[in-house]
């Protein structure tokens, strides 16, 4: 029987990655209007991200592999694909 800080930690490790990763591609394939509100939410989803694998990090939980790894995905695919040429870097 998985108690409750096991199902805590379970979701601790896989939830913010796939909702991170799932950001990140949805910022990567919108046009228009859609990829800048996407892109928006990708920066925040990378603060966010990079909080929870800095505490993950500090903390030596189990998970610190897979937060470290999904943000190097979320770095390294937000400058390797390319985006729509109206993204918010481009903006004046």
């Amino acid at each position: 029987m998985i108690d409750f800080l096991q199902l805590l930690q379970i979701f601790n490790a896989i939830v913010p990655p796939i909702v991170a990763l799932s950001i990140l591609f949805l910022s990567k394939v919108s046009q228009g209007e859609l990829a800048k509100w996407s892109e928006r939410q990708f920066y925040t989803a990378l603060a966010v991200m990079t909080v929870i694998t800095l505490r993950t990090v500090i903390r030596a939980d189990d998970a610190w592999l897979i937060h470290t790894a999904t943000l190097g995905f979320m770095v390294v695919g937000s400058l390797y694909v390319r985006a729509e040429p109206s993204s918010l870097a481009n903006l004046p």
